[in-house]
């Protein structure tokens, strides 16, 4: 009995891929989808809501343990030196804010023409990358961002405010993704 378990229990490990990061994939592309809302998208809404707008974000999947993943970004950002002013972490997600300056806020966001009055000072973002397990050895990271920006409108007439929301463009998102692949996939 103890033969005929060993035996069955050597089969089984044969027939599982060993991960082997010289030859076999590391980096691969997240499925189409993985940036949908899920079941929620489907729901039919009042014929006058206001469709909320695509969030930006950007998707790697990687043949490593999630832990590592954090890990790395973790270690990455603090190689960077960011004012970082906030910061929480889970089991799965890391979320930071993120101090900008003018240009590194309006090379991260899009332009829109009702904001082209407004001097621009600085402003942040709210980093959020979550990582998960996923099938054959994978795991998922998928990198969201949201900014805001501080500055002074210069139509006078207009409203002051603290702060404007403005919409990634996807810059910021896409070079994390590049980071990972980067480190990833370098040889150790």
């Amino acid at each position: 009995m103890v033969h005929l378990l060993f035996s069955l229990l050597m089969s089984v490990s044969v027939a599982v891929p060993h991960q082997d990061t010289g030859t076999s994939v590391v980096v691969r592309s997240c499925a189409e989808g993985w940036d949908s809302a899920g079941p929620e998208a489907k729901k039919k809404r009042p014929k006058h809501a206001q469709e909320e707008p695509q969030k930006a974000g950007a998707c790697i999947e990687l043949a490593f343990p999630p832990l590592e993943i954090q890990e790395y970004l973790q270690a990455y950002t603090r190689s960077q030196q960011w004012k970082i002013s906030q910061e929480r972490v889970t089991e799965d997600s890391w979320t930071i804010a993120r101090e900008l300056n003018k240009d590194e806020l309006l090379g991260t966001t899009k332009r829109s023409t009702s904001m082209a009055r407004i001097s621009w000072t600085g402003g942040v973002v709210l980093l959020r990358v979550v990582t998960v397990q996923v099938a054959n050895g994978f795991a998922r990271t998928v990198i969201r961002a949201s900014f805001r920006g501080y500055g002074q409108n210069g139509d006078q007439f207009a409203q002051q405010r603290e702060y404007w929301e403005l919409e990634s463009n996807n810059n910021f998102e896409t070079s994390i993704a590049s980071t990972l692949q980067a480190h990833f996939t370098a040889p150790h």
